[in-house]
């Protein structure tokens, strides 16, 4: 069986929750890529009205979450090379359950979605979705929201990368939770703030099972107000926070401000930098509870 024919369940080594994709998305494959060069021979350039296949792959995204099939666990594999405007609210809305959408490709190659306006959004409406090796880009002056996350369970980030594009090219926020939005994991990922208008990288309201690994979290940019890297209104319960890096370029930064009264869980083997090496130490965290 050829990759052009294949339609079954993926298995890449590719590991989302402990679990193997090939178990944990065993539907059917769909293939994403706007690429117009370096085509393999037979291969047509992605367009909607395809069928999706890995030679005549869909063009955009937003399509091809629409072909998936709810708690099928439909894959989406986005070619290297790939690269997506947001330009408007809910410009990709992944409102289907147990999606994952798989970038290919390493460094540059690695499939980029760019915010192109402020009020542009992704919003992730149904449970149990997952993104792999992704660049997600701010790439307009002061982008309000990247990510608007409804109340919905499971969601999942494995190795991909959220940033500014440059100083004045920069989101508020990279990713809001609403109330409910629980057993949510971000894994092996980066946020990279480069504005003095970064407010938090992760803001939220109450969750449970609140799972941060081996991430990277910098904001390079001394900000307008000092507000925490991660951020949530109310509590955070069973929580993993384990192996990250948090930096931040403010004197008193705040890394994890969790402002229930209630919270649970865990912080270890964490490293800490702030410009205030002090507040790094002794005021860098509101976990009440953990």
């Amino acid at each position: 069986m050829t990759m052009a024919n294949y339609t079954g369940g993926f298995s890449d080594g590719v590991i989302i929750r402990g679990i193997p994709l090939s178990v944990s998305h065993p539907g059917k494959v769909y293939w994403v890529s706007n690429a117009s060069t370096a085509l393999l021979p037979g291969h047509k350039a992605g367009h909607d009205a395809g069928p999706g296949t890995f030679d005549e792959p869909f063009a955009t995204l937003d399509y091809a979450i629409g072909q998936c099939l709810s708690g099928r666990g439909d894959i989406i594999m986005v070619k290297p090379g790939h690269i997506e405007d947001l330009s408007a609210a809910s410009a990709i809305t992944s409102d289907v359950e147990g999606v994952a959408v798989i970038g290919l490709g390493t460094g540059s190659l690695r499939p980029r979605f760019d915010w192109e306006a402020a009020a542009a959004t992704w919003v992730v409406s149904a449970k149990n979705n997952s993104f792999y090796n992704l660049d997600f880009v701010a790439s307009f002056l002061d982008v309000t929201l990247m990510f608007d996350v409804s109340g919905v369970d499971g969601l999942s980030f494995v190795k991909c990368v959220f940033r500014d594009e440059d100083s004045n090219l920069n989101a508020i926020d990279f990713i809001d939770l609403a109330t409910g939005a629980d057993n949510f994991l971000m894994h092996d990922c980066k946020m990279i703030g480069n504005d003095a208008q970064n407010d938090s990288f992760i803001t939220g309201v109450a969750h449970d099972g609140f799972v941060l690994t081996e991430n990277y979290f910098a904001q390079n940019v001394a900000q307008a107000a000092v507000v925490g890297l991660i951020e949530t209104s109310g509590n955070v319960t069973n929580a993993t926070i384990r192996d990250n890096a948090f930096s931040s370029f403010v004197d008193g930064a705040l890394f994890l401000d969790f402002n229930g009264t209630a919270n649970s869980g865990v912080v270890a083997n964490c490293y800490f930098s702030s410009a205030d090496s002090a507040a790094a130490v002794t005021a860098g965290f509101d976990l009440t509870g953990m």
